[in-house]
């Protein structure tokens, strides 16, 4: 569980890097934001 814990956050920090460039599209950050969150959900519900 740590260890995807550790590339859940991988993840973010380069999803994060990734909002950086699109800060402009609007639309395509909220999708990724909501994605986000429902990895986050399925992550908690069923693997921790």
């Amino acid at each position: 569980v740590l260890g995807a814990q550790l590339d859940v956050e991988a993840a973010h920090s380069e999803i994060l890097k990734y909002f950086q460039s699109v800060t402009s599209n609007r639309w395509l950050m909220v999708k990724i934001f909501l994605i986000l969150i429902v990895f986050f959900i399925i992550f908690v519900v069923f693997l921790a």
